[in-house]
């Protein structure tokens, strides 16, 4: 029986353009790589539960991070797990919100990003932001956000 997608002839690769030329690049990355080359955003000592895909996500969300960001994070298990007083696992700049908010302030530091690099304030290129929010936040009690 033939496969259907054979998996050795997937190749996975980068491809750029620079100057109107075409560059290709296999792309050889690994968590382990990501892991040694990388900050982590997320350190150890959070109380998330054991198996808790949560924290393996946010850490993943972190090597694709491309500079300097800002997390908006709305009430939740994230946000109460990772933040006891007067503790915080959190390697980067970060912001608790309410549920039904996280957007709307997260579009509020965007704006302030904004005016900050009008007026020559702002030392950085680029910051994201990043809204993280639960099932609560972004259906139940934040759906109108």
């Amino acid at each position: 029986m033939k496969e259907v997608f054979p998996m050795s002839e997937i190749k996975y690769g980068l491809v750029t353009f620079k100057h109107g030329e075409k560059h290709e690049s296999p792309l050889e990355l690994n968590l382990r790589k990501l892991a040694e080359t990388r900050r982590p955003i997320l350190l150890p000592g959070h109380r998330m539960c054991a198996g808790c895909s949560v924290p393996i996500i946010v850490k993943l969300l972190g090597f694709a991070l491309r500079g300097p960001t800002i997390i908006v994070n709305a009430t939740g298990c994230l946000e109460v797990a990772t933040t006891i007083f007067p503790y915080t696992s959190w390697a980067i700049p970060w912001i608790h919100v309410a549920f039904e908010n996280a957007a709307a302030v997260a579009s509020g530091i965007e704006a302030a990003i904004k005016a900050m690099k009008k007026t020559n304030r702002l030392p950085y290129d680029k910051v994201d932001v990043i809204a993280i929010a639960g099932d609560g936040g972004t259906f139940d009690i934040g759906f109108q956000a």
